[in-house]
């Protein structure tokens, strides 16, 4: 006969029934992505199919006007790979005055640091002139010039001569003109001079897709998220445009000449991106019901990173 002791020792190393066994096999199971049935797609989802070959299965697409003159289309369909594509695309109408861009940094001021684009916005909304009701990623670090308030920031002679030499940019003039302009003398790009001190605000970018009215042939053919900036001949239209990308079941994202052909569809004279990877990210201000929180700047796209990654600069859409 055991004793109780004895008992109580064989009860204590017993296995309960629950307890886990970690070498069973953990079967991870991916959100259902729910696309409504869309049977009414919007203009410029369109002409984006009758212009080019890269919509191969339209999916759904949606507009909203943030403000008289900034409309926000996110269109998503399956490409030539039968791969899922996400573009949120703003398109600003500057010959209304009713909006501008604004050059933003990180918060509001002229450090060598970065911010996520969301809080940017909140950040520099106060000196923005008006109200900012979008906002896309600037420069991914300071590596890159840009200008804030007219103030020349990591931009020297030796910059222009060497590392701006090879960069698109997008500026503002002081006059509150927008311009896409670069410092390239080559046979391919002609040279064009200008003055650093006529601009207010200026983000420059890394590969030019639309030049002179010409798309930019790349030799890259890396697919992946992507932002890019676009303006039209007369320099009335700027187009915005963020692609999601590295999530195969939601979007993979883009090439750069895929973005080329995007950007001719929609007319755009001069056009670049941004940046590309997990700092491309679109922002839009929301309002809420929260007392404490009014106002935030949600994430309208799907970055792989909550927020997306922290830039050193970006470009907002302001209301005035």
């Amino acid at each position: 006969m055991l004793c109780l002791a004895c008992i109580s020792i064989l009860y204590s190393c017993k296995q309960r029934d629950d307890y886990p066994s970690f070498d069973d096999e953990v079967i991870e199971t991916t959100p259902t992505d729910s696309i409504p049935d869309d049977k009414e797609m919007e203009p410029v989802t369109k002409t984006i199919m009758d212009r080019t070959d890269l919509i191969k299965k339209f999916q759904v697409d949606s507009s909203v006007m943030l403000t008289t003159g900034l409309v926000r289309t996110h269109i998503r369909y399956l490409n030539k790979l039968d791969q899922p594509v996400s573009v949120q695309l703003l398109k600003a109408d500057l010959s209304t005055n009713a909006v501008f861009p604004t050059i933003m940094s990180a918060f509001d001021d002229y450090l060598y640091v970065s911010q996520p684009i969301g809080d940017m916005a909140k950040y520099n909304e106060k000196r923005s002139g008006g109200e900012i009701l979008a906002a896309i990623n600037g420069a991914l670090s300071a590596a890159y010039s840009y200008i804030k308030n007219g103030r020349q920031i990591n931009i020297s002679t030796t910059n222009i001569k060497t590392k701006e030499k090879i960069r698109p940019f997008f500026a503002i003039r002081k006059d509150g003109t927008a311009y896409i302009g670069n410092c390239v003398d080559t046979t391919k790009f002609a040279f064009e001079t200008f003055d650093l001190n006529q601009f207010g605000g200026l983000v420059s970018g890394t590969d030019w897709v639309r030049y002179r009215g010409h798309s930019v042939i790349s030799t890259s053919e890396i697919v992946q998220a992507t932002t890019s900036i676009g303006l039209s001949s007369n320099k009335k239209t700027l187009y915005a445009m963020v692609v999601d990308g590295g999530n195969v079941n939601f979007s993979v994202g883009m090439a750069n000449n895929d973005v080329a052909t995007l950007m001719a569809a929609l007319d755009v004279y001069d056009g670049f991106v941004l940046n590309s990877g997990v700092t491309s990210v679109m922002v839009q201000k929301t309002f809420t019901m929260d007392n404490l929180n009014p106002i935030v700047w949600n994430t309208v796209t799907k970055p792989l990173t909550v927020g997306g990654a922290a830039s050193i600069s970006g470009i907002g859409f302001v209301r005035r």
